[in-house]
């Protein structure tokens, strides 16, 4: 009976935590390499793209620790990219950032890969609904209802249609322990 009640409460317990929701979080950015290698790739891109000037924000990926390198203490892996592609509301979870903030009047996403690799867990959906319309101004404008075709399955199919630009550029910031930090531009 012991075995019995246990396993229920253990159940429950894992039922709940798998259950939870989070929310996306804005924050503040202290790590000042990190930050100005985002302000250049920010100022780099729109003087490649103008189009970025006005369509786009930035995504960057914390890709954890790199422990093959084991004569030199590696702190961090960043892998910093753009984009103009909007998020869905029926998107899955792992396509949202953990958190977001804004470097230079650009939205930053941030992904931490760790966690996500590491925990299954869900985003609420008011905090997807509230980082949706966060980027709303980033993106292109959605198409105006007088560009619609008139057959209705194809008005349902693109009535939320943008242009979307895609860039084959990023660049990966790498720091090490009492280094200079490592930065590789443009690979692809």
């Amino acid at each position: 009976m012991k075995r019995f009640v246990l396993f229920n409460i253990l159940y429950i317990l894992c039922f709940c935590l798998n259950a939870q929701e989070l929310d996306v979080h804005k924050i503040e950015l202290t790590d000042i390499v990190l930050i100005s290698t985002i302000s250049e790739y920010i100022k780099e891109t729109k003087t490649f793209d103008s189009l970025f000037n006005h369509v786009g924000y930035v995504k960057v990926h914390v890709r954890g620790l790199n422990n093959y390198n084991k004569e030199k203490e590696i702190f961090r892996i960043y892998y910093i990219t753009d984009s103009s592609f909007p998020l869905e509301k029926n998107d899955q979870d792992k396509s949202y950032p953990d958190y977001y903030t804004y470097i230079d009047d650009k939205l930053v996403l941030i992904y931490n890969d760790l966690n996500k690799e590491l925990f299954k867990y869900t985003f609420s959906s008011s905090s997807k609904k509230k980082l949706r319309k966060l980027m709303d101004p980033f993106l292109s404008p959605k198409i105006t209802p007088k560009y619609l075709p008139k057959n209705k399955k194809e008005r349902d199919f693109i009535k939320d249609f943008r242009e979307q630009y895609v860039r084959f550029r990023h660049t990966e910031l790498i720091i090490i322990k009492g280094e200079n930090p490592i930065v590789i531009k443009n690979v692809h």
